[in-house]
């Protein structure tokens, strides 16, 4: 049985090279760290549960200090501060708002994101009327929308994920975000 991650390392001739392998998520993110460390390359997760890639490209020493401003919309209290913990463990500075007036009212401070999220503890309707808010207000910062089972996507959102553990959504905030 395959692991869920495999790790490649890109060579300077765009040659791809296997490494290593891991068993979850936080696993090969610790993992090409410790690779980056060492050999400063590019590397390469492969997850074999979704075929979704992300290259990791090492950062000039002055941007590894800056961390990406997360704006996440949350319909359900502790999904939200559970959401808003584990990305604060994975070095993301996150804001979290309760609802879409919330939201709303939230982003009139001007500050820049690199990434909303919208939860999926809402109706399909107002999902959709926050996504093509923030779509009109925001273009260029890319929306991940977490989809319940039944909604497998928010037309609006760039990025549609049916909310099913944080190992999938973590990765597409990463890809999105580096």
């Amino acid at each position: 049985m395959l692991a869920p991650f495999d790790i490649f390392r890109i060579e300077a001739n765009e040659e791809v090279l296997w490494v290593t392998c891991a068993e979850d998520w936080k696993s090969a993110r610790s993992a090409v760290q410790q690779l980056m460390a060492s050999s400063p390359n590019e590397y390469l997760i492969f997850s074999h549960r979704t075929n979704n890639r992300l290259r990791v490209k090492p950062r000039p020493a002055a941007q590894r200090t800056t961390k990406a401003a997360i704006f996440q919309i949350a319909y359900d209290q502790v999904l939200m501060a559970s959401r808003a913990e584990l990305l604060k463990a994975y070095g993301f500075n996150v804001f979290s708002v309760l609802g879409n007036a919330g939201a709303k009212e939230a982003l009139t401070g001007g500050l820049q994101y690199s990434l909303f999220i919208i939860g999926h503890g809402a109706p399909p309707d107002a999902r959709k009327e926050m996504a093509q808010w923030l779509k009109a207000k925001y273009p260029q910062v890319p929306i991940l929308a977490l989809n319940p089972p039944y909604q497998q996507e928010l037309a609006p959102a760039d990025y549609n994920l049916v909310l099913n553990g944080p190992e999938e959504w973590l990765f597409v905030v990463e890809a999105s975000t580096s």
